[in-house]
């Protein structure tokens, strides 16, 4: 069993929270995390905007190509096509892929960067908070 009592966490717990040193605390981190969601939004416009226009490029090259294999002279001809096009198709599947992993990493090393910081700074300042207030 603890020595510890359990009523400690019930009178520490209220003066963590005072009010004044609570938004002290509290808002920079907050301001910082929504900052973070804004960054986050903005990488994920970015990429969704990227993917449709390959999806619209991809939809008039398969137009083009249906069209090319319907006028083939010979069945090659006609393969030759399809060929053309499914290469168009694996290459924006890639970019895809890449694309997805470039925005993946930067909206994260964006949406981290300062937060931790900010973090350790709040604690600090709660820290500092609950000490003073056990003193006095």
């Amino acid at each position: 069993m603890s020595d510890r009592n359990d009523s400690d966490s019930v009178v520490l717990f209220p003066q963590i929270l005072q009010p004044a040193a609570a938004l002290k605390t509290i808002a920079p981190v907050s301001v910082k995390f929504w900052e973070s969601q804004e960054v986050v939004l903005s990488g994920i416009k970015q990429y969704s905007d990227g993917w449709l226009a390959r999806r619209q490029q991809g939809t008039r090259e398969a137009i083009e190509a249906a069209k090319r294999m319907g006028e083939a002279a010979t069945p090659v001809d006609a393969l030759r096509e399809y060929q053309d096009w499914l290469n168009g198709a694996v290459r924006r599947l890639i970019e895809d892929g890449t694309d997805f992993q470039r925005h993946v990493l930067s909206a994260g090393t964006q949406a981290t960067a300062g937060l931790s910081a900010e973090v350790e700074t709040a604690a600090k300042s709660a820290s500092r908070a609950y000490q003073e207030q056990s003193n006095g």
